[in-house]
Parts: structure tokens; C-alpha cells; sequence
């Protein structure tokens, strides 16, 4: 099997993982047993019609986001991996509320939030959403990058190469993504109870720790626009397995 089999198996994986992993999520939140009553009395005509027992809901609603996730994968794109990602989030969506401080969908649908997964549980698919969207953003970039190879003349068993090597990347970057992601979610609460009496002292706590935000977020996005250097690293690995010239060095000189 050539490397661009592989990385369709493994899309085809952490798509389905993920899409299985939030909907069963889904099932298990508040939001989703105050409306599942509605949605089956709305629902149960056609489910009689059929002869489908509206008790096997849940399972249908598994069945249905699994087989979407099957056909955006099938494209394979980057609008069907979007399409995938805006599913996942949607489903996980009722889950973040359920454990949120400011729950406003309480002041629209009154109800009881009582999630009947733990946090951790919960964090654990959000890191596992993560983990999908920066899997599938590369492997397209990945796919479409071993298609300009060969339309460039590069031999198979050279883009086989560069394709495992950009896949193991991408794994150690989805690893040390989730890593910090994991120390992140332990260590924040032992930093918030060491700094809380220190920033209690502090005349207007909230605008300091505002502008530390914002001198944080303006770093973040700093170090992203950077990171367009990644793109002209992999444009010369193009010129120089297809000997043609990268952009920069087909710039006239002025």
C-alpha cells in the first residue's frame, strides 16, 4: 500500500473515533435528556412507520453522525474535514455547557445540568476534537503536497519518504500538543491556589490579569504568523527532490 493509503486509513480512524467519542458524550448530557422527549414524540410517527422502537434512539443517532463522519471523510477535502470538525463541536457543544460556570442556556431552557460524565471525561474529548483537527488540517496539506511531487516528476519511492517523514512529525506534534494540553489542565489549579492570596493584594486584580492575557495572546499570534516559515521549508523540499525552483529563488533579482 503506497503512503497516501495509510494516511486515508488513518483519517478514516480519528474521524470515526472522534465523531463516536462526542456523540456518545452528547448522550450522556443534561441538554440532551431534557430534549430527547421532543425529539422523539417529534420523531415517532416516522419511527413507527418503519417499525423501529423510538427506545433505540440513541442508537440511531450514533448510526447517523457515524455515517456523516464516514461521507465527509470520503472527500476528503478540506470543506468536508471542516464540515467533520463543525459536527464534533456541535455535539460536544451541550458537554462544555453542562460543566460551565455561566450556563445561559439555563436562562433560555430552564433545566437540571447533571452530566452523567466527569469532567475528566470531558476534558479527555476535547483534547481527543483537538488532536482531530490538527490530525486531519496536515494530512490534507500532506496529500496535496505528494500530488504536486509526482505532477512535478518526483519518483514515488522519494514521495513515499517525504510523506513518512511529515507524518512523523505531525505525530509528535499531536502528542506534545496533547501533552501540554493535559499538564496545562492539572498544574492550572495548583498556579490558582498559590497566586490567588498574592493577586488578592494587588490593586485591580482584573486589569493586570487582563493585560497578562493580552501580552500572552499578542505572543501566541506572533509566534503563528511565524510559523509561516514551515510553508517555505516545504516548498524547498519540493524544489529540491523535483529540481525545480522554490518561489524565492525564482524571484528575479531587481
Amino acid at each position: 500500500m503506497r503512503t497516501v493509503g495509510y494516511i486515508r486509513t488513518a483519517e478514516l480512524g480519528v474521524a470515526l473515533a472522534s465523531t463516536y467519542m462526542t456523540a456518545v458524550t452528547l448522550i450522556q448530557t443534561s441538554i440532551y435528556g431534557k430534549l430527547k422527549p421532543y425529539a422523539i414524540g417529534f420523531l415517532h410517527p416516522i419511527l413507527e412507520a418503519y417499525g423501529i422502537d423510538p427506545a433505540y434512539i440513541d442508537i440511531i443517532l450514533l448510526g447517523l453522525v457515524v455515517a456523516l463522519s464516514f461521507n465527509f471523510w470520503r472527500r476528503g477535502d478540506e470543506a468536508g474535514f471542516g464540515r467533520l470538525f463543525s459536527l464534533n463541536m456541535l455535539m460536544f457543544f451541550p458537554a462544555v455547557v453542562d460543566f460551565s460556570m455561566f450556563n445561559w442556556v439555563n436562562l433560555i431552557l430552564p433545566y437540571d445540568p447533571k452530566p452523567r460524565v466527569s469532567v475528566l471525561w470531558a476534558f479527555a474529548v476535547g483534547l481527543l476534537l483537538q488532536a482531530t483537527y490538527l490530525f486531519l488540517r496536515y494530512t490534507v496539506r500532506f496529500r496535496l503536497l505528494q500530488d504536486e511531487l509526482l505532477d512535478r516528476g518526483a519518483e514515488q519511492g522519494d514521495v513515499d519518504e517525504v510523506s513518512r517523514g511529515q507524518m512523523y512529525y505531525l505525530a509528535s506534534l499531536v502528542f506534545g500538543t496533547a501533552a501540554i494540553s493535559a499538564a496545562i489542565y492539572y498544574v492550572v489549579p495548583f498556579i490558582v491556589g498559590l497566586v490567588s492570596l498574592d493577586v488578592s493584594g494587588v490593586p485591580y486584580p482584573h486589569i493586570v490579569i487582563g493585560v497578562a492575557c493580552i501580552l500572552l495572546i499578542a505572543a501566541a499570534i506572533v509566534y503563528y504568523l511565524r510559523g509561516g516559515r514551515v510553508e517555505a521549508i516545504l516548498e524547498k523540499t519540493v524544489s529540491v527532490i523535483t529540481k525545480t525552483p522554490s518561489k524565492e529563488e525564482a524571484q528575479p533579482e531587481i
